[in-house]
């Protein structure tokens, strides 16, 4: 780690900055595995007399599992698709 990368604010997209990956213990004590990855994209360009945002926001994605990213480098862009339950289940490079 440690590569500079730079996220262009006129991109539309998803852009890849992370993930974490690992197990957690559920409500009945039961080990449950996690993945999910980290993106920055462009805020929501709605606008209204209480509402208004700029810049990029930063979001948690959960995945299907940890193969969403293994092909990814930190600074990717990244075209995202999801199943019924929103969780990531293929990302690949929008380059």
């Amino acid at each position: 780690m440690g590569e500079e990368f730079l996220v262009q604010t006129s991109y539309p997209g998803y852009v890849f900055v992370g993930w974490a990956a690992g197990r957690f213990e559920n409500e009945q004590k039961k080990k449950t595995p996690f993945a999910n990855m980290f993106v920055l994209s462009p805020a929501s360009t709605y606008e209204s007399e209480d509402f208004k945002a700029f810049g990029l926001k930063a979001e948690k994605k959960k995945c299907l599992s940890p193969e969403v990213w293994k092909d990814l480098e930190i600074g990717s862009r990244v075209r995202l698709f999801f199943d019924d339950k929103q969780r990531v289940i293929l990302a690949e490079l929008d380059e």
